[in-house]
């Protein structure tokens, strides 16, 4: 893999990066949740009935839409990214990591996992590339885990933002103690060549994973969920100065309860100002909602029909077209 030097060593603190394309009610026709499961790692998308963000039909006759043909197949943590013009989509995945294959295990995968990512493209979210594994990290890298990326206009790129796990450059093997899980990013034009990865979120004290960003419908303003894998909570952090300004924590956790983790958050299509945040509590997702994302408050939605079995993927709002398109390909 090729990497190219990043536009600038260090980005300026109140950079404004990724924003996306407001979201105005009425703007989007319904919702659709692109995952995986345990069983089955492979891509599985979900597509809600009209604009309700609790019920939702699984596409495909209920089998997977996308599996991946490189590395050792078995992909995780999907995320859907696209551009502001909604031109081009990449359906992005942590490669290499079947639970249920010969010889896994949790050890091995941090300290041996892929350094890359796999992914898919598409002009149309009905008609795919084949995957390819993106080798995004370099040979000190454990892993790379649950890869998502946020567009920005300014700059007509993507930033993507991935967990990983570092070894000293000495310690080629990785037998021995690494850094703890951190977030690091690149930017990219294409999902085919990478900037070199750097440090986005670097850890004090405590192991992250499971990044996760909502923009707020401001420039600048958004809200972003992480792990922390020590007590295995999410917590939540808020800005209005852009993805690489200053930040304030929520004190506290998103919810008490542990485990929880794989945040994926969206915006309510039809009501401004709430939002809806699926936690993954190892088992499957559960739906939560908040009308005041700023206060860090979230109470446990009361969606007795949502659909049960969802793991960490993510959930991105859809146009009439985009909807009719998928309906069609991929029926229930």
């Amino acid at each position: 893999m090729r990497f190219v030097s990043l536009l600038a060593t260090v980005l300026s603190a109140s950079l404004a990066v990724g924003k996306p394309t407001e979201r105005r009610a009425t703007s989007y026709v319904g919702y659709l949740v692109s995952t995986f499961s345990d069983a089955n790692p492979q891509v599985q998308m979900h597509l809600s009935n009209g604009n309700t963000p609790s019920s939702f039909r699984f596409l495909n006759n209920g089998a997977s839409v996308l599996a991946s043909t490189v590395g050792t197949k078995g992909v995780r943590d999907i995320f859907l990214a696209t551009n502001s013009k909604r031109s081009k989509y990449y359906l992005l995945a942590t490669a290499d990591l079947d639970i249920n294959a010969s010889g896994f295990s949790w050890d091995w995968a941090t300290r041996q996992g892929s350094r890359g990512i796999v992914v898919w493209s598409s002009s149309d979210l009905v008609n795919w590339s084949a995957s390819s594994l993106r080798t995004v990290e370099g040979s000190t890298a454990g892993m790379v885990w649950a890869p998502s990326a946020v567009w920005d206009d300014a700059t007509q790129q993507f930033y993507v933002f991935w967990s990983s796990r570092l070894y000293a450059s000495s310690d080629t093997a990785h037998t021995g103690t690494a850094g703890l899980d951190r977030i690091r990013y690149a930017t990219t034009k294409d999902f085919v060549t990478f900037s070199a990865p750097a440090d986005y979120l670097a850890p004090s004290g405590t192991p992250l994973i499971d990044q996760e960003f909502q923009y707020l419908g401001n420039t600048g303003s958004y809200a972003r969920f992480l792990k922390n894998e020590t007590v295995l909570k999410v917590y939540q952090e808020t800005t209005t100065t852009g993805l690489f300004g200053k930040w304030t924590r929520i004190p506290g956790y998103v919810r008490d309860e542990s485990p929880l983790e794989g945040p994926a958050s969206y915006a309510d299509n039809t009501t401004p100002g709430l939002y809806h945040l699926l936690l993954d509590d190892y088992t499957q997702y559960v739906p939560f909602q908040s009308s005041d994302v700023s206060s860090g408050k979230w109470t446990k939605s009361s969606y007795s029909g949502f659909p049960s079995g969802l793991k960490h993927g993510s959930v991105t709002p859809l146009t009439q077209k985009e909807y009719n398109a998928i309906a069609a390909k991929y029926p229930s």
